[in-house]
C-alpha cells in the first residue's frame, strides 16, 4: 500500500478508507475474489492465460496484481473492476494516476483506463 506523497498527510477519511482497503487486501475474502476473477477469466477466454493489461506479458496470479479500476465496490468487485498487472506495471500505473491532473468529473475507472492506454502505447512505441 502506498504512503502519502512527501510533505503531505491524508485526511482522517482518507486514512480510514486506506485502513478498510488494507484490511480487505489481507483478507481471505480477497483471496477468494482473486480466485473467482481467475475462474471468470478462464470462462471468458478458454485456453488463453491472462496477460498484463499494460505490457501484454504473461500474468501469473501468484505474483501478479489485480488493479482496482474503482473502489466503489470494494469487497464485491466485479470482473471488470479488476485488471491484471505485473507489479512493476502496477506501480507505473499508480505513478501516472498520482501525477496526472484529472479533468473535473473524470471518474477513477476512466482515469485508470487512460493511464493503461498510455502505458500500452508507450510500450508499443519502444518496439
Amino acid at each position: 500500500m502506498r504512503d502519502p506523497k512527501p510533505r503531505t498527510t491524508w485526511s482522517v477519511g482518507r486514512a480510514r478508507r486506506r485502513d478498510t482497503y488494507a484490511a480487505w487486501m489481507a483478507s481471505a475474502g480477497w483471496a477468494q475474489r482473486r480466485a473467482a476473477w481467475l475462474a471468470e477469466w478462464d470462462r471468458r477466454h478458454p485456453g488463453r492465460p491472462p496477460v498484463c493489461a499494460a505490457c501484454g506479458g504473461p500474468w501469473d496470479p501468484r505474483r501478479g496484481d489485480l488493479h482496482h479500476r474503482d473502489y466503489r465496490r470494494l469487497g464485491t468487485e466485479t470482473f471488470t473492476d479488476l485488471v491484471p498487472l505485473h507489479r512493476a506495471c502496477h506501480d507505473q500505473l499508480h505513478e501516472l494516476l498520482e501525477r496526472a491532473a484529472r479533468p473535473p468529473r473524470t471518474r477513477r475507472p476512466q482515469a485508470s483506463d487512460a493511464a493503461l492506454a498510455h502505458l500500452r502505447n508507450t510500450r508499443r512505441d519502444r518496439r
